[in-house]
């Protein structure tokens, strides 16, 4: 699952997969803007067949967040 959301980052906002670890923060990335953060919502859904409520999007701020509400949700 970490890798997929690993490839997922990277594709997405144009990062090194092997850079991207639990301190890895949409504040640190310059590409991590609104826009982007939505798109990779949208994938993280259609990649694990999950549905992400608002209040989850909002909080997936870090690589660490996305993992913890993805696996949750599986």
């Amino acid at each position: 699952m970490e890798e997929q959301i690993k490839q997922l980052m990277a594709d997405l906002l144009n990062l090194n997969p092997a850079r991207i670890d639990d301190s890895t923060a949409m504040e640190d990335v310059d590409g991590w803007d609104s826009f982007n953060h939505l798109n990779l919502c949208l994938a993280l859904e259609q990649e694990f067949g999950v549905t992400l409520e608002v209040d989850e999007m909002e909080s997936m701020t870090s690589f660490y967040d996305i993992c913890q509400i993805i696996q949750s949700k599986l």
